[in-house]
């Protein structure tokens, strides 16, 4: 029988006559009297960003999961003898995401009290009668029993059936009975993950339940048909009378997430803003790790709280701050920031002075102008976002040019990288050349979401286009520019036995000339969208305020790396403790092996000093050595004890059996490195 030590920590009761001693809370003070307003910032900002990225995440695959309903409601459990209705879906590789839509199948498909939606995993199923259980005890909505007896159901027995084994599937089908169901969903999550033989037996054994259960099968598969046709015998395969779904791929939805989360709304005045390298990050690991869309939200929440929680000027991204909220630290630390002292620096060095000097010396006008900033930044970043978005609607009109997503379109321009790059002058370059059909496309969507100056620009030139076009004859080529390649010839020259090639235009014909004048004209405005929007949102004052871009809080909570840590916890437990007992000494040294250190980092060091294999019996003498041998018997071996559970539980050691030693009754310890790859 298996068994573990544990230990009961009995404290010595506190004296019921002795007062209640109450720790004494000193009153917010500086910066952290905005406290209370900042938690209430947060928590209105985030409502609000959290209720549209859950809004997205439902509707991702919304109109795969009506597929995939419908084809439930309208198919037969049974089109042939001995064949099972399933729907195969695609699911791609992101095995992270599988539990978000099978999770969603489940609320779609339980609506209806005439089905019942059952989930298997391949960890649910390490054998054929693991499998039976975890499918009756959720179909039943009972218990599963993950043992690997024969036990008995633990539903009452009626007098319907008598009392069964709890993975006879007499049991789900007396369910059926009693409840009247028409479907009983099993859905294989992983199937890629399933042993092949065990998956075919468990299709093969339901399929033979077919009359008496209307099984519908749901196979999620991470590759492709033909690899899920090889796992499965060929007498599973011809059980399946299959159907295909294809899913939301991960990165199409992942830029969905993205986008929604740079999304302009109207309605939000104050807003934080991801900056462009905690959006780099986050985005790397979602696509390096294959996490799910919620870890990614949660990395989101994680960059708001970390913002409104430390950073205490934040309490400015709230439009109805009264001057009374801020305290003098507050603004102290607003004349501190580098942007800030940038901004002042610009200021003095075009002549300006007296904006300056009110800055530094009018708090009230120092308040207004931040309010006013920040308002303006606000606009600026909703700048950047409306260019990207004409940019990624550019290069859908040019399939020559290399096309970029936008979630990395929108990290360069938020980095103040896409302006002057190869991709820009490239995409000028084919722009240039485009002809009326293309162009046509292009103005006619670039008027919809643009505004201002350049929509007046589009529109004028859209119409000049249409008429350009409607003068040309019917069925005619479309209109070039002077810049194709096309309307430009090479001439061929000897000089000296040496031959010379020179480019030569071709002369243009009048709608062509006119054409290329449009064209020209458009490709201008663009260039003078794309040289004011496109900054650096690291120039705007005050974008520590408005824009959150620290990535190490991130590192260290996301991907977090614990071996230098707990090595350095156990081996210089002074670094943590700061006690005196062993603190280093005259010479620097740090006392290592005392009595006074605690007992797992002592064992630690005796753990590093041994060999691969150690005894216990030797382990416990010196541990006790260290420890003195005037200590109490009963304590010594408990402390022990603890400590090599302890050591064990990190992964350090683990026990081994050897028949080589002199008394084959000891036990040995092995090393074992907790944080390797290697299983």
């Amino acid at each position: 029988m298996d068994f573990q030590t544990c230990y009961q920590y009995d404290p010595s009761a506190r004296k019921r006559d002795e007062p209640v001693k109450r720790r004494k809370v000193e009153p917010l003070q500086g910066l952290q009297t905005s406290w209370p307003l900042r938690r209430s910032l947060y928590q209105r900002l985030w409502a609000k960003q959290q209720a549209r990225l859950k809004i997205l995440l439902l509707e991702i695959n919304e109109s795969t999961i009506s597929q995939i309903s419908a084809f439930v409601e309208t198919t037969d459990p049974q089109p042939a003898p001995g064949r099972i209705s399933s729907a195969i879906i695609l699911t791609g590789p992101s095995i992270a995401s599988h539990a978000l839509l099978f999770s969603q199948l489940s609320n779609r498909i339980s609506q209806t009290d005439q089905n019942i939606f059952v989930s298997l995993t391949s960890s649910l199923a390490p054998n054929l009668k693991t499998l039976l259980k975890n499918l009756i005890a959720k179909g039943t909505s009972s218990n599963a029993q993950s043992d690997d007896e024969d036990e008995v159901d633990a539903v009452k027995p009626t007098r319907k059936r008598t009392r069964l084994l709890n993975y006879d599937l007499q049991l789900l089908y007396d369910y059926v009975q009693e409840r009247n169901l028409s479907r009983v969903v099993v859905a294989f999550q992983d199937c890629e993950a399933f042993d092949g033989a065990l998956l075919s037996d468990a299709i093969e054994l339901l399929t033979r339940w077919q009359d008496r259960i209307p099984f519908v099968f749901f196979f999620g598969v991470a590759t492709s048909i033909e690899n899920f046709q090889v796992k499965l015998s060929k007498k599973a395969t011809r059980c399946i009378q299959g159907q295909r779904f294809d899913v939301v791929k991960a990165e199409s939805a992942l830029e969905q997430v993205t986008e929604a989360l740079y999304s302009v709304s109207n309605s939000e005045t104050p807003r934080l803003w991801m900056g462009p390298g905690i959006c780099s990050a986050t985005l790397r690991r979602q696509r390096e790790h294959i996490q799910s869309l919620d870890a990614f939200v949660d990395s989101v929440q994680y960059a708001y709280l970390s913002h409104f929680y430390a950073n205490a000027l934040s309490i400015f991204l709230d439009e109805t701050v009264a001057p009374a909220d801020i305290s003098n630290e507050h603004l102290e630390a607003v004349r501190n920031l580098p942007s800030f002292q940038q901004y002042v620096e610009t200021l003095l060095e075009d002549g300006e002075t007296s904006i300056p000097t009110r800055l530094l010396d009018d708090d009230q006008y120092l308040l207004g102008h931040v309010k006013d900033r920040i308002v303006s930044g606000t606009k600026a970043l909703e700048a950047i976002l409306d260019t990207v978005n004409i940019i990624a609607m550019l290069q859908k009109h040019i399939p020559a040019l290399q096309q970029q997503l936008k979630s990395a379109l929108l990290v360069d321009a938020l980095a103040g990288q896409l302006k002057d790059s190869i991709f820009e002058r490239n995409l000028f370059l084919y722009l240039r050349k485009s002809n009326s059909e293309a162009l046509l496309l292009t103005l006619q969507d670039i008027s919809i979401v643009t505004s201002g100056n350049l929509q007046k620009t589009c529109k004028k030139l859209l119409k000049d286009l249409e008429k350009l076009q409607a003068q040309q004859e019917e069925g005619g080529a479309p209109l070039r520019s002077e810049q194709d390649l096309h309307n430009a010839t090479l001439r061929t020259t000897v000089v000296a036995k040496k031959v010379e090639l020179s480019k030569q235009k071709s002369t243009l014909t009048k709608g062509d000339a006119a054409y290329s004048d449009i064209l020209r004209q458009f490709v201008e405005a663009l260039e003078t969208q794309f040289e004011a929007t496109l900054i650096n949102p690291k120039d705007l004052v005050f974008n520590e305020i408005f824009m959150y871009d620290l990535k190490s809080p991130h590192k260290d909570v996301f991907t977090p790396k614990p071996r230098g840590a707990i090595e350095r916890a156990l081996s210089s437990p002074h670094d943590y403790l700061d006690c005196e007992c062993c603190a280093p000494d005259a010479n620097g040294d740090e006392n290592t092996l005392a009595s006074t250190q605690p007992s797992t980092a002592i064992l630690y060091q005796l753990y590093l000093e041994s060999g691969a294999l150690m005894n216990v019996a030797d382990l416990r003498t010196a541990f006790v050595t260290i420890l003195g041998d005037d200590q109490d018997e009963v304590l010594t071996n408990a402390l022990f004890q603890r400590s090599l559970a302890e050591l064990r539980y990190l992964g350090l050691v683990q026990y081994v059996y050897k028949v080589s030693f002199p008394i084959s009754s000891f036990q040995s310890l092995k090393h074992e490195d907790p944080f390797s790859s290697s299983p």
